[in-house]
């Protein structure tokens, strides 16, 4: 009787590949459902058994997402991985490897967290030289109100328009129109008053575009006071 073949230690080289061909193309950042949609579940001729995003909602995987690359599996992981039997590695474990196999490489990207999903960005010694470039995209489709209206909807949401017309002193319905468009800002629902206005709130797009994992990595509200404001508050 033919003794069986020891399981891989490693992520082969053609998966690491296929991982990264699916993070770098994918205009969106990619969940972990998704990664185990393509390379774990690929060799069964079909996708996913449920919706992505599902899976990631719940505990054991907002667990997983939560912990940062290099962590190691969460403990009972090995147990977890030998009942299900058809995967071999974790989505973790081959984000972890691909990792090591962008370092080895010297491959200009790094990978990061954008909430609970991960996609490549450029490393940060090349920020200098591109930073002109990006500055200038930034500016071309952001004007100071329209930033001016997303910082609320950040900081405020959910909101109504009303409110952000009512802090700004204007009309706020073009700018978060804009908003919309870029898919920084979102409709969360409706509001439980005459008329059922709308609510505001932002997307993981924005996060994206902000290099944040989550809301709670924006500025302190009180970085944003106006120096008179400040001023006054040190002075009572």
């Amino acid at each position: 009787m033919c003794p069986s073949a020891d399981p891989p230690t490693a992520p082969s080289e053609e998966d690491l590949q296929l991982l990264f061909a699916l993070l770098f193309s994918s205009p969106e950042p990619v969940t972990l459902d998704r990664i185990r949609e393509v390379l774990l579940r690929r060799g069964e001729g079909a996708g996913s058994d449920r919706p992505e995003g599902v899976a990631e909602d719940g505990p054991a995987a907002a667990a997983e997402a939560d912990r940062a690359p290099g962590d190691g599996p969460p403990e009972g992981a090995d147990t977890a991985d030998a009942a299900a039997g058809e995967e071999r590695f974790s989505p973790r474990e081959y984000l972890d490897a691909l990792e090591a196999w962008l370092e080895e490489r010297g491959v200009p990207l790094v990978l990061r967290r954008v909430g609970r999903s991960f996609r490549l960005l450029t490393r940060p010694e090349f920020a200098p030289a591109l930073e002109r470039v990006r500055r200038q995209a930034a500016t071309e489709r952001l004007g100071p109100a329209t930033l001016e209206v997303l910082a609320l909807v950040a900081y405020r949401q959910p909101v109504l328009k009303a409110d952000v017309d009512a802090i700004r002193g204007v009309q706020s319905g073009g700018h978060l129109r804009h908003l919309l468009d870029l898919r920084l800002v979102r409709i969360l629902g409706r509001a439980d008053l005459p008329g059922r206005p709308f609510l505001y709130g932002t997307t993981r797009e924005f996060l994206d575009a902000f290099g944040l994992s989550s809301l709670d990595d924006l500025p302190e509200a009180g970085r944003l006071k106006a120096p008179a404001e400040a001023l006054a508050d040190s002075e009572a």
